[in-house]
């Protein structure tokens, strides 16, 4: 197998950059090879100090709350954990982290206060639970990819701005998901068969639910989509999210989850739709193709299984990797119109990056992906997605899989 070609030379800047590459990683030089990324271990020492802070003003009730969120971010900083459950860790602490500022803002109202002081507690047994070391590898990225993307919410549901009607629906999100994410048959016992249900799709449908509700989430968070259809979205993701925990409540008679899930079925293909047209409303700024590259690869790397990506790109890898292994492909960079830098973990858990022709990877990508999980997937970067999609067509007649194929077909 040949390894992608080195980047050429280009002409050097003033300081001796060559011109057109990124700034050198801090988290990637050659003495930290096999440590936690710089970039990461910076980020976990600045929540844990924000929690600590928090902690101070918390109400008594949240102290054990706080506590154990302390221990999952202090948990994850191993150079075992995937870079990307990290990252899903820090992010899913920073919003618990802001959350925890409104609780004790005195100005903040009561009703809010004890809405927020349950999340924050739930939310934090979800992850507690999520990132146990009895759930399979794979299902916990996307589990606490999903956790992420739902406490992304917590900074509209905070502000004071944000109406009523459309906050209640979010509180409601969050909560039915965690709930949902907690029960899932990974979470109970390792497993994705599902013991409490006699639907042999059930499982596999679930995931894909919880995938589709943390990517409404993002959607809806995005401050660039429009207020109408934000309301929209949240409207049918919440439909969505109570008939998924009332469909994974063991509280429920079987007749009512079976009732829920015929339902589900139908308002799930809603959300779809809306969360492709909520997206595709926002008013972005046009991206350059390899800007638009990065933040497509990236967003598919967190949200497709790794031994998925492995598989779809076998062909790409540098030798040095394909040696090794690659445990985590994490995220790309934008090193030029033509070249992406790919972050990734290896088996040894050294932290690697290496040049990869824009093209071919996205082209490869597509097929991992196609249109109609695109929006479901990534959430708003499959816009970005979109527009890659659009500069390889327009500039070089290359076709990328069904991305710009109305209902990828």
């Amino acid at each position: 197998m040949e390894s992608p070609p080195p980047p050429s030379t280009p002409d050097e800047t003033p300081d001796g950059t060559p011109d057109g590459s990124p700034p050198p990683d801090p988290g990637y030089t050659d003495e930290q090879a096999t440590d936690t990324p710089t970039e990461q271990t910076t980020e976990i020492e600045e929540v844990t100090t924000a929690l600590q802070g928090e902690k101070e003003r918390a109400p008594e009730e949240l102290a054990s709350a706080v506590d154990t969120l302390i221990s999952i971010v202090s948990a994850v900083e191993t150079p075992e954990t995937l870079a990307q459950d990290r990252q899903g860790v820090i992010e899913s602490a920073e919003n618990l982290a802001s959350a925890l500022a409104v609780i004790s803002d005195p100005n903040t109202p009561r009703e809010l206060k004890e809405e927020l002081t349950a999340i924050v507690q739930q939310v934090t047994s979800t992850l507690e639970v999520v990132h146990g070391p009895r759930v399979p590898s794979e299902s916990r990225s996307m589990l606490i990819l999903v956790v992420k993307r739902t406490t992304s919410t917590l900074d509209l549901i905070c502000d004071s701005k944000t109406p009523q009607k459309l906050r209640g629906m979010l509180i409601g999100i969050v909560k039915d998901t965690n709930y949902a994410l907690e029960r899932s048959p990974e979470t109970r016992n390792g497993s994705t068969r599902s013991p409490n249900s006699n639907e042999s799709r059930a499982p596999a449908q679930d995931a894909e639910i919880r995938m589709l509700l943390g990517s409404s989430s993002a959607i809806v968070s995005d401050r660039r989509t429009p207020t109408g259809e934000r309301e929209k979205l949240a409207d049918v993701t919440q439909q969505v999210s109570s008939l998924l925990r009332k469909a994974t409540d063991p509280g429920t008679s079987q007749e009512e989850r079976s009732e829920a899930r015929k339902e589900l079925d139908e308002r799930t293909a809603r959300m779809k739709d809306q969360q492709e047209e909520s997206a595709s409303a926002q008013e972005r700024p046009e991206e350059s193709l390899g800007k638009a590259a990065a933040v497509c690869t990236s967003a598919i790397f967190e949200s497709t299984p790794e031994s998925t990506l492995m598989r779809g790109m076998k062909r790409l890898v540098p030798a040095e990797w394909e040696d090794e292994g690659v445990k985590d492909f994490w995220k790309a960079q934008e090193r030029s119109n033509d070249q992406l830098d790919v972050l990734a973990q290896l088996r040894n858990n050294e932290h690697s990056h290496a040049p990869f022709e824009v093209a071919p990877l996205i082209t490869e990508l597509a097929e991992l992906v196609p249109h109609d999980k695109l929006f479901g997937s990534l959430g708003p970067s499959a816009l970005s997605c979109e527009q890659t999609a659009s500069y390889l067509d327009e500039e070089f007649g290359i076709t990328v899989g069904t991305w710009l194929t109305k209902g990828g077909m």
